[in-house]
């Protein structure tokens, strides 16, 4: 079936018609965040404290608990946490670092902070994600690390990732800026890799307004991690003080974002599981659009939704992603391509930098997954009638561009 059984009928809003979803109308957005109510609670102790509170150390040991490791270490940003996983291991010139190339430039950041060699490989192109079979094409034996990133909130599949990881002595990050508490087969993202990495900004999924953590299983790992990140690479020597025996940073987190994130740690589980929810309502609802190219999930690999993502089999249709995209915006879905996450094509110095030809041309698979998608911000505040007119929106504006 091309069409949709049932139409949204008159002319697109980007033609000058209604729109279904108009300013005075707007879908929910991600903003405001809902702030869980014990954390004024917790704010507050850290206030009386005077700065005294175990808040910190409360929200990391709470978080680490939550995603089934024994550490954490809390940071200012996701970014900061890649940094803080790759600098724990000492990273340097010539040591290479296979990075998921459609990301954030948060995910390469630390790469090339370390002055190491990124290095992209293709993707599964039904959903974005890498894999163990396209990553294995890219090894050298320079490869001392690997970058996995849960993109769009799916978890990649891991297993066979860390066969291959283990199998050649590689270090893996799991970049879980996009999934916190994600599963895979029973198991919590960031607690399959030697290290997890995540974000607390407030536009995702645990916002505290700022901050990040590295989590893992591994003491040595995240006694390395704290020197790095919150110790700048000092130890204290006896009757002297701080000796600085290694390069390191301050990304310190504090004890009021702790108490935010700690309160906000307590709503998750649900705010995901509404998440999940409705992007399945939607999902049933686009079923019978076989122009549409559902996202796949590896056997499982659960899909928290910090983005949803329309992929166009383009061959259906009379106009570009980016005009669809335009006339989806019309009608009130806050959507957009992004080819600006191909980060061997938009991070533009790299090729300078290290005297390699990077480009598109590296990972035809990744330029090709998303130059067929769409994608939003999702938001657990969505009503069943928002999903409804979300559809109602997709409908009218495939429907219209359709062959």
């Amino acid at each position: 079936m091309g069409r949709w059984s049932v139409t949204e009928k008159g002319k697109l809003a980007i033609f000058g018609g209604i729109p279904v979803r108009g300013k005075d109308d707007p879908l929910p957005d991600v903003f405001p965040r809902k702030i869980a109510d014990s954390a004024l609670t917790y704010i507050r102790e850290v206030i009386d404290s005077g700065f005294t509170s175990d808040m910190e150390a409360r929200f990391q040991r709470a978080f680490a608990k939550a995603c089934g490791v024994k550490h954490a270490v809390t940071v200012t940003n996701c970014t900061a946490a890649v940094h803080a996983a790759l600098g724990a291991l000492d990273l340097g010139p010539g040591d290479e670092v296979v990075v998921s190339p459609i990301s954030d430039y948060g995910s390469v950041a630390g790469v090339i902070a370390q002055n190491a060699i990124p290095v992209f490989p293709d993707v599964d192109v039904r959903n974005g994600c890498v894999t163990a079979k396209e990553m294995e094409k890219v090894l050298t034996p320079k490869t001392r690390a690997m970058v996995v990133v849960h993109w769009y909130g799916l978890m990649c599949d891991m297993d066979p990732i860390m066969d291959l990881a283990r199998d050649r002595n590689i270090v893996v990050v799991e970049d879980c800026c996009q999934n916190p508490l994600g599963d895979y087969k029973g198991r919590k993202a960031g607690s399959m890799g030697d290290m997890g990495c995540f974000s607390f900004d407030a536009e995702k999924h645990l916002p505290a307004d700022h901050g990040g953590a590295v989590v893992t299983d591994s003491e040595e790992l995240a006694n390395k991690v704290r020197k790095f990140a919150l110790l700048r690479g000092a130890e204290n020597v006896p009757r002297y003080g701080r000796k600085h025996t290694s390069f390191g940073l301050n990304y310190r987190f504090g004890s009021l974002l702790s108490a935010v994130a700690l309160a906000q740690l307590e709503i998750l589980p649900q705010q995901n599981k509404r998440r999940v929810e409705l992007a399945q309502i939607l999902n049933e609802k686009l079923e019978e659009m076989d122009s549409l190219i559902p996202i796949y999930a590896p056997p499982g690999c659960s899909h928290l939704y910090w983005l949803y993502t329309l992929q166009l089999d383009l061959s259906r249709f009379k106009a570009g992603i980016w005009e669809i995209g335009d006339a989806l915006k019309a009608e009130g879905i806050p959507c957009s391509p992004a080819p600006y996450y191909l980060l061997p094509d938009c991070v533009t110095f790299l090729s300078e930098k290290y005297g390699i030809k990077y480009g598109a041309h590296l990972v035809p698979k990744a330029k090709a997954h998303l130059d067929r998608t769409i994608r939003w911000p999702w938001t657990d505040k969505y009503t069943e009638q928002d999903i409804n007119d979300i559809a109602r929106s997709i409908g009218k504006v495939l429907n219209y561009y359709h062959i």
